[in-house]
């Protein structure tokens, strides 16, 4: 995904979109876990390193994403704001344990809309050294 490899988060938020657009809607749960399996299995078939449910010393990351120059923090939520998706990261400090690496490191919190069955929000964060 060329949009994600140049840090342009909102032509890679799109094209998530349309991926999950194309899902019937009678094949769709209405679970967090549903989401990020999809994500996790699409992520992988497109050849990314890619961690689910990584954990650290204050809990679990639903997914970083590794690409040649950004390591990226997610946290999905559904039936919440991707604001509160934000605000976990930073208050346990996800990416704290990638703060040794010379990668740039985005936080990401995505908020998946029920009544849609698609992304309904997003939120980014740069970190700078």
């Amino acid at each position: 995904m060329p949009s994600l490899e140049q840090r342009r988060h909102g032509a890679f938020i799109k094209t998530l979109k349309i991926f999950f657009a194309n899902i019937p809607f009678d094949i769709t749960l209405k679970h967090e876990k549903y989401y990020q399996s999809l994500f996790y299995a699409l992520f992988t078939l497109l050849g990314y390193q890619l961690d689910a449910e990584v954990r650290t010393n204050d809990g679990r990351i639903d997914c970083v994403v590794h690409t040649d120059t950004t390591i990226y923090v997610i946290e999905f939520k559904l039936n919440d704001s991707c604001d509160a998706a934000m605000k976990q990261i930073e208050d346990k400090q996800y990416a704290q344990k990638y703060l040794h690496n010379d990668k740039a490191i985005t936080l990401l919190g995505v908020a998946f809309d029920p009544k849609s069955r698609n992304i309904g929000e997003f939120v980014e964060k740069t970190l700078t050294s």
